[in-house]
C-alpha cells in the first residue's frame, strides 16, 4: 500500500512543479516500501539517496521558476527549502553512519515534509501566479514549465 497518493488537491497549476511533486511522491513511496519490506540497509540507503538527490534538483527547478516569475516570497521559500534539506541530510547522514534505524517517525517525517510543504508553501506561489501580481507572472503558469 502506498504511503502517499497523489490527488488534485496537490496541484499547483505548474506542470513542471506538479510533475516533480508526483516524482517525489513516488520516491517517498519507494522508500516506504523498502522500509516496510525490511530490505537490506544498503538498499534502503540507495532509495533514500535517490529521494534526496531528486528533492535537491526539484528545489532548484522550483526556485528558478519562482525567480522568473519575480515571486516576492522567493527568499522565504528558499529558506524553507534549506531547512527541509538540512533535516533530510541529517536523517540521511545518521542512517548512513548507522546511528539510527529508519522507523515510523522517519517515514512520517518524509511524508510530512513533502505534503506540508506543498500545501503550505507551494500553494502560496500558485496563488501569486494566478493573481497575475507581476507582469512576468501573468503568463499562464504552464508557459513557465520549460524553465
Amino acid at each position: 500500500m502506498a504511503l502517499l497518493n497523489w490527488n488534485a488537491g496537490y496541484c499547483t497549476g505548474n506542470t513542471r512543479i506538479d510533475d516533480d511533486h508526483r516524482a517525489l511522491f513516488e520516491r517517498i513511496n519507494d522508500f516506504h516500501y523498502a522500509w516496510q519490506q525490511n530490505r537490506d540497509r544498503k538498499d534502503i540507503a540507495r532509495v533514500l539517496d535517490r529521494l534526496v538527490e531528486y528533492a535537491e534538483e526539484h528545489f532548484a527547478r522550483e526556485e528558478e521558476i519562482m525567480r522568473v516569475c519575480r515571486y516576492p516570497g522567493l527568499a522565504r521559500h528558499q529558506a524553507a527549502h534549506e531547512a527541509l534539506s538540512a533535516q533530510i541530510f541529517v536523517l540521511q547522514g545518521h542512517f548512513a553512519e548507522g546511528r539510527i534505524r529508519i522507523d515510523r517517525d522517519a517515514v512520517d517525517f518524509l511524508r510530512g515534509w513533502l505534503v506540508d510543504h506543498i500545501l503550505a508553501e507551494d500553494m502560496k506561489f500558485s496563488a501569486y501566479v494566478e493573481s497575475g501580481a507581476e507582469p512576468s507572472a501573468r503568463q499562464p503558469v504552464s508557459d513557465i514549465d520549460a524553465v
